[in-house]
């Protein structure tokens, strides 16, 4: 297994361990009401973070699958889960999932479908595989909406958007999600949006607030001398325990017609 597949588990890993990140999963998988007993699909399961809640949530009559692109991930979501007698593993593509028409009661993509090239066609693959009256969740980030305390709010801006344009597929695919699933069909569409926060400067988020300004350097958005400037500004705000670092992600969900 690679060792940058092992470091984004990890990261992934990290960033589910945040109390708000725990507080928003367990709220909005509330919101979508499973009940023992039911079918679901965790799309993008990576570690198997949402997939593990899911299980527990099945109860031990039902059943959450979790699907990845990468076998790799499959391998080590395989290694962390709890309750393995109800989780079922497979590989595959959202934008052509290896399941037949109404398989499930509810199909969850969580933080995945803003990496997928031609991610928008993905919200009706995940309308197909879900029985009528069931229900699709897309629980997805906004790269804009990821605020950082920082005294340079210009440059700060400038990061904050290269990392929407130079890290994501489409980092403003939560906003359209809503008008994907109508398009597909689906009835009842509800969003709802949480952020969560963090003030750990070890944290999942203080790290990505790191690499998303080398990206930008990286990408031509800012020079070298600004990602040093700002960078040295912003490891003194968490040295004088000024950190703070939060991320705005939408949950949007809806049911397939009975008919």
């Amino acid at each position: 297994m690679s060792e940058q597949v092992r470091h984004l588990a990890a990261r992934i890993e990290l960033r589910g361990q945040n109390a708000d990140e725990i507080a928003a999963r367990s709220a909005y998988l509330d919101l979508l009401e499973i009940q023992p007993g039911e079918r679901v699909l965790d799309v993008g399961c990576g570690s198997g973070v949402v997939l593990r809640d899911l299980a527990r949530r099945v109860g031990s009559s039902g059943r959450a699958v979790g699907l990845d692109y990468g076998a790799e991930f499959l391998a080590i979501a395989s290694e962390l889960a709890e309750l393995l007698e109800r989780i079922e593993l497979r590989q595959g593509d959202v934008r052509a999932l290896p399941f037949s028409d109404g398989e499930f009661d509810l199909v969850l993509a969580a933080t995945v479908l803003r990496h997928v090239p031609d991610g928008d066609r993905s919200v009706a693959e995940l309308a197909r595989v879900v029985r009528p009256g069931g229900r699709v969740a897309v629980f997805e980030g906004d790269t804009d909406g990821l605020l950082i305390n920082h005294p340079d709010r210009a440059l700060t801006r400038r990061i904050v958007a290269s990392g929407t344009d130079d890290t994501t597929v489409d980092g403003q695919l939560a906003r359209r999600v809503p008008g994907l699933m109508l398009e597909a069909g689906l009835e009842d569409v509800q969003a709802r949006a949480f952020t969560t926060i963090e003030r750990d400067p070890n944290g999942f988020y203080a790290n990505l607030c790191d690499r998303r300004a080398a990206t930008a350097a990286q990408a031509g958005a800012i020079t070298d001398e600004e990602r040093d400037r700002w960078l040295e500004a912003f490891h003194a705000e968490q040295a004088a325990g000024r950190y703070l670092a939060a991320q705005v992600q939408i949950l949007t969900w809806a049911r397939r017609p009975m008919s």
